[in-house]
């Protein structure tokens, strides 16, 4: 099964020519330390991912970079299924992983929801829903600081590690990480893996 992460800018015609080449920039640095595939600014503001695994991790490590860097949200929707056509350019290929994907982004230009992922078993859908909900009410009420310590637990990195980084105490990483949520986003992680 692959995972297709299909994502539009929100507000990006607010965005000046300056913060558009930054962003672009910031998508350069994603796509250098994934493990999926990249196609971005396919019309304008969206991009998509196809990866065969993570693509939860992937999702957060976009939210919390773009929010952290240049203050932008962005709305994800992670679609697993099969892909039947692969293309050299993403935005090209097909199969129920993009049109999940796809789809469920549609349907989120409507609502307030920032993150969803859709598969073809109603089970897992409803659940993820769920999850997805929860995962938004967190990442909604962070702050930068916080989302940034994010980035950085999504990188594999240690709280020491993390304080050299980004030049603080090891104490105020420990507080940040607590004041994240990070214990509950993690849990999400695992059990995306899992499922």
């Amino acid at each position: 099964m692959a995972q297709v992460i299909t994502g539009d800018i929100v507000k990006s015609s607010n965005l000046d020519a300056e913060k558009r080449l930054k962003l672009r920039e910031a998508f350069d640095y994603l796509s250098s330390i994934s493990e999926g595939k990249y196609d971005y600014f396919i019309r304008g503001d969206s991009f998509q991912i196809l990866l065969n695994q993570n693509a939860l991790k992937e999702a957060l490590t976009i939210k919390t970079y773009l929010f952290v860097k240049l203050g932008v949200q962005v709305k994800i929707s992670i679609g697993v299924g099969n892909v039947e056509f692969l293309n050299e350019k993403i935005s090209d290929s097909d199969g129920e992983a993009f049109w999940l994907s796809g789809r469920k982004l549609d349907e989120m230009k409507v609502k307030t929801a920032f993150l969803r992922i859709s598969t073809t078993e109603t089970q897992k859908n409803e659940e993820w829903e769920i999850h997805c909900s929860v995962i938004d009410y967190l990442l909604e009420n962070q702050t930068a600081n916080q989302a940034e310590v994010v980035f950085w637990l999504l990188q594999q990195k240690n709280q020491q590690e993390i304080a050299t980084i980004i030049n603080i105490g090891q104490p105020s990483v420990s507080n940040r990480i607590k004041n994240s949520a990070w214990n509950i986003i993690e849990k999400m992680l695992n059990r995306f893996q899992n499922v």
